[in-house]
């Protein structure tokens, strides 16, 4: 009787030893030919365009860094890879994804129907809507509505551009490279306002008290991570990586 209880407890001891081993497994899909290909490499070659500040941008010490960038992390962590950032325009973003210079992109990019229609993208991760920036002197912009013949500073190809054109004329919008030069611009009067996402819009005017946000976001704005068009098994790795990420602890660490 004692043998046969002993026999017993060993079995189950083997059967739970089995299944803790099992919780430790990778648990991604090694059959996927595009994961199986990130595996393999031993890295995620991530696409994002600084300076977003906090998205992402250079830190002191040269690193690429941000909410993004901790997100890109976490992906590539779950991969078993590691991550490789590449640095680009924003506009070049989607077609590195489609032509396979990058395996994802992540760089505060709105889920949009036009963009989708590109791209495959994640499950959004953050709603950032639309802000608007002026000095602490103009009194006339308050709303959107204010925008109308006032001259708008905005980052090319983002939707930001979309949403002040709504606004004012097109030939009050001016487009910069990053926000950095509408930042300059701002500051000595060359244009009336900025718009922008709202995270970023934080970290760029964080340390310039002539700046300020007026009014509240006017749109929402979902990032998503963007990857190739029919990587499905890509796309719900990332997406479990996102559910199981503490956004409101990022939020606290970068905004």
């Amino acid at each position: 009787m004692h043998k046969k209880i002993l026999l017993l407890s060993c079995v189950i001891a083997c059967m739970l030893l089995v299944v803790s081993f099992s919780g430790c497994v990778d648990q991604t899909d090694t059959t996927d030919p595009t994961i199986k290909r990130i595996k393999n490499a031993g890295e995620l070659v991530v696409g994002t365009s600084t300076p977003y500040e906090p998205m992402e941008y250079v830190d002191d010490n040269g690193n690429i860094v941000g909410f993004d960038i901790d997100i890109a992390e976490a992906i590539a962590n779950a991969l078993g890879v590691e991550l490789e950032i590449v640095d680009m325009a924003f506009d070049n973003l989607l077609d590195a994804v489609e032509d396979g210079a990058v395996d994802i992109s992540i760089a505060a990019l709105t889920i949009t129907i036009e963009r989708s229609e590109q791209v495959l993208f994640s499950n959004a991760y953050l709603n950032a809507g639309q802000i608007i920036i002026v000095n602490e002197s103009n009194d006339d912009i308050n709303s959107p509505e204010d925008l109308d013949n006032k001259t708008v500073g905005v980052q090319n190809g983002t939707t930001s551009e979309d949403e002040a054109l709504k606004y004012t004329n097109a030939s009050k919008v001016i487009a910069y490279e990053d926000y950095t030069e509408a930042l300059e611009d701002i500051l000595a009067g060359e244009i009336d306002a900025i718009v922008i996402d709202y995270s970023p819009g934080v970290g760029l005017i964080k340390d310039i008290d002539s700046l300020e946000i007026v009014g509240d976001p006017f749109t929402d704005e979902l990032y998503g991570v963007a990857m190739k068009k029919g990587e499905g098994a890509l796309k719900a790795e990332i997406d479990k990586v996102i559910a199981s990420i503490d956004i409101g602890g990022l939020e606290s660490k970068w905004f």
